[in-house]
C-alpha cells in the first residue's frame, strides 16, 4: 500500500473524531444553556416552548429520578434519561432529545449551533 493512501486514511479518521468531538461539544453546551432556562423560567429551543418533566421513582428502595424533554408544538421526539441525580437525569434527558433531533433529520447541527451562538450572545453566558 501507497505511504499517501495511509496518510489520507489517518487523516480521514482524525478528521472524524474531531468532527465528533465538536458535535459533543456542541450537544453539551446547548443542554446546559436549555437546562438554565428550566431553572430559572420556561424553557424555549429553536422558537418552540418545549418542557423538561423529572420525576422521582424509587427501584428496590433506592430513589431514581426519570426525565423527560420535548417540544409539543414542534416534534414528536422525546427525550428520556434515568439517573440517581436530579439534575444530572435532566441533562441526560435534554442531551438525549438534541441527540435524537440532529439524528432524525428534524433539524441540522449548524441550526442547532445558531441558535446557541444567537442565544449565547442575547444571554451573556461564556
Amino acid at each position: 500500500m501507497k505511504p499517501s493512501v495511509i496518510i489520507t486514511l489517518l487523516v480521514l479518521a482524525l478528521a472524524m473524531q474531531c468532527i465528533a468531538k465538536k458535535k459533543e461539544q456542541l450537544i453539551n453546551q446547548v443542554a446546559r444553556e436549555l437546562l438554565g432556562q428550566w431553572i430559572t423560567k420556561g424553557v424555549e429551543f429553536m422558537g418552540y416552548p418545549c418542557e423538561l418533566q423529572v420525576q422521582p421513582r424509587f427501584s428496590f428502595w433506592t430513589l431514581y429520578y426519570q426525565s423527560s424533554f420535548f417540544c409539543t408544538g414542534w416534534t414528536a421526539i422525546k427525550g428520556e434519561a434515568t439517573a440517581r441525580c436530579r439534575l444530572g437525569s435532566a441533562e441526560e434527558a435534554v442531551r438525549d432529545f438534541i441527540k435524537k433531533v440532529i439524528k432524525g433529520d428534524t433539524i441540522r447541527q449548524i441550526d442547532v449551533s445558531k441558535w446557541f451562538e444567537e442565544h449565547k450572545n442575547v444571554t451573556g453566558t461564556p
